[in-house]
């Protein structure tokens, strides 16, 4: 049974209803009560409580539990009242069969009295309490686990060792003073004894001589100062003993003799100075031993004697200073040891016996010399880290012995000479590092007897020059690391007997020469690096002997010059960086032999010219980067000699681009312009890019681009104009260019009418700072698009934020499918006649926000399929009456925030308007017959201009007519049942703002409501405004006859909504302007 979330009250009646559901005689019976808040329980109504066996009531906040709460509960064996907040307990006694009482974590007093007499009680749990007695485990023959951790005892008592079924003893965290020699007699059958965290000072001797099945003993974090050799007499089968952080300052000789199967001491956090001999002797299982942090000073001879199925020593940050020799020799199967952080000196034979040592660990210690055999006998030793011990001198045959060793690190330490044979008796070394030492030079065969090594660093010295066959001996070395040194030339012969040399480092070094064979003997050589170096110039064939050479590194290499074919010979050359240098010109042929490379950086080497043929030999070039240079013309050609080029990069400053200064590029796909400023694009400046699809133009104020700029660029599909701008767009600039699908701008990531990214047939020059665009500049860009949800091609060209000023006779001749055309906010005064009229498949034409005066009759000749012309925001006085004639399939027109004073009459006439907005402007008067020819007008807007009458026969034929917007005028009267006869179909108008009497504004109102017209208004609640419509208060004394029509309109209002619930046709009082 399990009751969940409940409190005092609701527990008893829950219990009361899932105990009336009986389970089967065989069923286990239990209760469990969770996440729940009961700090105190009487009695519980459960059926058959003499058949529960189980009561889990932990962690519920219990604080009080009634005495004879439990007294039905005769065959309980498990009761679980831990993690409570219980003071005291009185258990019955009729709880005869419990076998496990858990009481730990509350906050309990325990006497002997308050517990149960449970003769079969098996676990005794009452740990983290207040118990001061420990004596409660008297009355319990059977019990096999107690728990009183964390309590306030003192001491083990006289009851625990009656206890002779007991297996776990926990009385760790107490305040424990001293174990006395009879504390725990008998307990033959104990297998662990938590004494951790105690006070304890002293031992009795043999205080745990029968405990023969102990496997666990735990002493650590107590004061005991000495130990006794027969303290730990009789523990035969003890595995495990911790006395971590006591005050051991010794152990006397013999102390473990008895422990022989022990396999994990721990002894850290001691003081102790002396491991004498014999200390450890009996503890032959000893597998890990940790001796770390006990201040040793001094090991004698036989201190580590018996110890010999040891796999692990540990001596980390001790004051180890004096070994005796043969310490180690009784270790025969220690595979590691730790000797870090001590203070002793190494002398010969110093690790004699440690045979099957496979790991060493000495760091963070002081060794000013490694003698002579100073590490034999260490036969199996893989690897051997010497860094920073502060080494200065290394005696000849220091390192015999070490006959598997593979890698041996002397970094960081204070060498400076290396001598001749000084590595001898490594005949298996693979790897060897001497960096950041001091050394100064180096003696022909030093490394004489190192065949076996691959790499060698000596990498942060202070070596000036290489003495031939300085290197000798290393016949399989691969990887030589000389950077960071003061290393000034590189003579021929070097690098003698480095014949399978693969990756040579000199960089950061003071080079100032190379000659012509410094680096003979290396034919395997495959990665070089002279990166930050002082050379100069680069001789011709300089590199010649390095025939296999991949990669070539002169990042920084102080040249200031390369001669003639200075790469001759390196034919399996694939990177080349050259980026860092002063290099004002390449010259012809500079790179012949090169015909491997595929990358090649000449950034940022101050190149101002590039000799024609420069780039000959480079027939693999797949990359190519000129960022970061002085090149300010491109002339014809320069590129010639990279058939395979895929990615260019130039530097910013380029003003010119001569013709065919790419022709050779077959194989690139697109092309960055950076930073320039002037640039101008001539004809055929891209004359040879035949597959680019991608020209990014970033950051470039382009002068002009000339007629057929991008000829050559036969199947680019983008062009993108990356913060940068454009002065002229000349007449056929993007001649040829027949499969642009799109030019992108960041300045406006928007198209017109919503988001997009490379869409098809949207062309972006938005705010690019263009002040003309020639006649036919845009020809050549043929019908690329997609189509939106709905279907309906999209093609757009934004001009928006530019400074355009004029707009000339067929302006975009040649973009005839062009759909949309956007040229906002730009400067333009005069717009010619026939400007637009070949764009005969146009819909929308935004003008809007220029400066616009008078337009022509012949504007918008061709425009015949436009559905939307905004010439808002400009400066027009009069609109001429035949400049709209062709517009005939025109429905949306913006004339608002401009300057017009007059309406004529047919101004509008053949057009099919359905929205016609000429707010915000000066008209004072609109002539008969305006609107004559607008039958499908469905939104007028005419508010916001200088209208003292207004003659309801204008709406006369706009049977369409929905809303009428006549706000802020002048009028000072309206006849609105005119109005409704003439347009009936009206269903919103807004009159607000004008100069109607609010003694005439309440019938215009009325009339509206009686007709279903929905008028526009603000609740503004003064005497100037009537049912949200503004008036003009003309006799303030007729507030009466005010109030008078406001019941009127109110009454009229309510008649009218309740013959059209009558009649159930919907409708919503239009409160707000659309």
């Amino acid at each position: 049974m399990k009751c969940v979330d409940v409190t005092e009250t609701t527990l008893k009646e829950q219990v009361s209803t899932l105990s009336q559901s009986t389970p089967p005689e065989s069923s286990c019976y239990f209760l469990e009560v969770l996440h729940s808040n009961v700090p105190k329980l009487n009695r519980l109504n459960l059926n058959k409580s003499d058949l529960y066996e189980e009561l889990r009531l932990s962690n519920i906040l219990l604080k009080q539990i009634d005495n004879n709460f439990f007294k039905n509960f005769k065959n309980l064996k498990r009761l679980y009242l831990n993690n409570n907040q219980l003071l005291s307990v009185q258990l019955s006694n009729n709880l005869h069969e419990l076998e496990q009482l858990h009481l730990e974590n509350n906050f309990m007093y325990v006497e002997p009295s308050d517990l149960p007499n449970a003769p079969n009680l098996k676990i005794l749990n009452i740990a983290h309490n207040l118990v001061d007695n420990n004596d409660l485990s008297c009355k319990y023959p059977k019990l096999e686990e107690f728990n009183a951790g964390e309590n306030m005892i003192t001491s083990t008592g006289v009851c625990l060792k009656l206890n002779t079924n007991i297996k776990i003893i926990n009385l760790e965290h107490n305040y424990i003073k001293a174990i006395q020699k009879n504390s725990f007699g008998n307990l033959t059958k104990l297998e662990t004894l938590f004494l951790n965290n105690n006070l304890l000072e002293v031992i009795d001797t043999e205080a745990f001589n029968l405990l023969i099945s102990l496997r666990n003993l735990r002493l650590q974090h107590n004061r005991l100062k000495t130990i006794d050799i027969n303290t730990f007499t009789g523990l035969i089968n003890l595995k495990q003993l911790s006395l971590v952080k006591n005050q051991l300052t010794a152990v006397e000789p013999y102390t473990f003799k008895d422990l022989s199967k022990i396999t994990n001491l721990m002894l850290q956090k001691n003081p102790l100075r002396l491991i004498k001999s014999d200390t450890f002797k009996g503890l032959r299982l000893l597998d890990v031993f940790h001796l770390d942090n006990l201040n040793i000073e001094e090991i004698e001879a036989d201190g580590f004697k018996d110890l010999v199925g040891l796999k692990y020593l540990s001596l980390i940050n001790n004051k180890l200073s004096k070994v005796h020799f043969g310490v180690f020799q009784n270790l025969p199967n220690l595979i590691t040891l730790q000797l870090g952080k001590n203070d002793f000196d190494l002398y010969p034979n110093f690790f004699c016996g440690l045979k099957s040592l496979t790991s060493l660990h000495l760091q963070k210690n002081e060794f000013a010399i490694i003698p002579t055999n100073a590490f034999n006998d260490l036969g199996a030793l893989p690897a051997l880290d010497l860094s920073d011990l502060g080494v200065t001198d290394i005696k000849p045959n220091a390192f015999n012995g070490l006959l598997n060793l593979k890698t041996l690190n002397l970094s960081r330490n204070r060498l400076e000479t290396i001598e001749e044979e000084m590595f001898a008796g490594m005949p298996n070394l693979l790897k060897l590092d001497l960096s950041n030492n001091r050394i100064k030079t180096i003696r022909s065969y030093a490394f004489y007897d190192l065949r076996k090594v691959e790499e060698f660093s000596i990498a942060s010295n202070v070596i000036t020059k290489i003495n031939e066959n300085a290197f000798h001996g290393f016949k399989s070395l691969k990887i030589l690391n000389l950077s960071a040194q003061k290393i000034n030339e590189i003579r021929p012969g070097a690098f003698n007997g480095l014949d399978v040399m693969e990756k040579l480092y000199l960089n950061k070094n003071e080079i100032r020469k190379l000659y012509q064979h410094s680096f003979n003997r290396t034919r395997k050589l495959l990665h070089l690096d002279l990166s930050n170096n002082e050379i100069g110039k680069l001789l011709t064939k300089m590199f010649q002997d390095a025939e296999v050479l991949e990669t070539l590194n002169l990042h920084s290499a102080g040249l200031q010059a390369i001669e003639f074919e200075a790469f001759f010979g390196l034919k399996s050359l694939q990177n080349l960086t050259l980026t860092g240098n002063n290099v004002t010109v390449l010259k012809n042929g500079v790179f012949n032999g090169l015909s491997a490379l595929t990358a090649l950086d000449l950034s940022n080497i101050n190149l101002q010219v590039i000799e024609s043929g420069a780039f000959n030999g480079l027939d693999s070039l797949i990359e190519l980067n000129l960022k970061g240079n002085r090149i300010s013309t491109l002339t014809s050609m320069v590129f010639s000699g990279l058939p395979k080029l895929k990615v260019l990069t130039l530097n910013k400053g380029v003003t010119t681009i001569e013709p065919y200064a790419f022709k050779t590029f077959p194989g690139i796909k697109n092309i960055s312009i950076l930073n320039n400023v002037n640039l101008s694009l001539v004809q055929n400046a891209f004359s040879g890019l035949d597959n680019v699809l991608i020209v990014w133009f970033s950051t470039t104020a382009i002068d002009v681009i000339h007629k057929n700029a991008f000829e050559g660029l036969n199947n680019v599909m983008c062009i993108d104009f990356f913060d940068s701008t454009i002065n002229l767009i000349k007449a056929g600039a993007f001649s040829n260019t027949g499969k642009i699908r799109y030019v992108l701008n960041n300045n406006c990531p928007q198209s017109t009418h919503g988001n997009f990214f490379l869409k098809d047939g949207h062309y972006n020059f938005c705010k690019m700072s263009i002040k003309a665009i020639e006649s036919g500049a845009f020809s050549g860009i043929l019908e690329h698009t997609e189509r939106n949800e709905k279907g309906v091609a999209e093609l757009e060209l934004n001009l928006n934020g530019n400074d355009l000023a004029t707009i000339v006779a067929n302006n975009f001749i040649g973009m005839e499918h062009l759909e949309q055309l956007s040229i906002s906010d730009n400067k333009i005064e005069t717009v010619y006649n026939n400007a637009f009229s070949t764009l005969k498949n146009l819909k929308k034409l935004n003008l809007s926000s220029n400066n616009i005066i008078d337009m022509g009759d012949s504007v918008f000749d061709g425009l015949t399929n436009l559905l939307n012309l905004d010439l808002g925001n400009n400066r027009l006085t009069y609109l001429n009456p035949h400049c709209f004639g062709s517009l005939t399939s025109l429905q949306y027109f913006k004339l608002e925030n401009n300057y017009i004073t007059q309406i004529f009459s047919n101004t509008f006439a053949k057009l099919a308007l359905r929205v016609l907005n000429m707010g915000n402007n000066n008209i004072l008067l609109i002539e008969d017959g305006s609107f004559a020819d607008l039958k499908l007008l469905e939104t007028l807007n005419v508010s916001y201009n200088a209208l003292e009458s207004f003659n309801m026969s204008l709406l006369t034929n706009l049977p369409n007519l929905r809303q009428f917007y006549i706000n802020f005028n002048s009028l000072d009267e309206f006849n609105a049942k005119l109005l409704l006869e003439t347009v009936p179909g009206l269903s919103i108008i807004d009159i607000n703002d004008n100069e109607i009497s609010c003694n005439d504004l309440p019938n215009v109102l009325i009339a509206f409501k009686r007709h279903g017209l929905n008028y526009v208004n603000r609740d503004g609640g003064s005497i100037g405004n009537y049912d949200g419509v503004s008036c003009i208060v003309k006799e303030p004394g007729n507030v009466q006859q005010l109030s008078r029509y406001k019941r009127l309109l109110e009454d009229t209002n309510d008649k009218i909504v309740a013959l059209i619930k009558q009649r159930q046709v919907p409708t919503n009082n239009y409160r707000n302007r659309l």
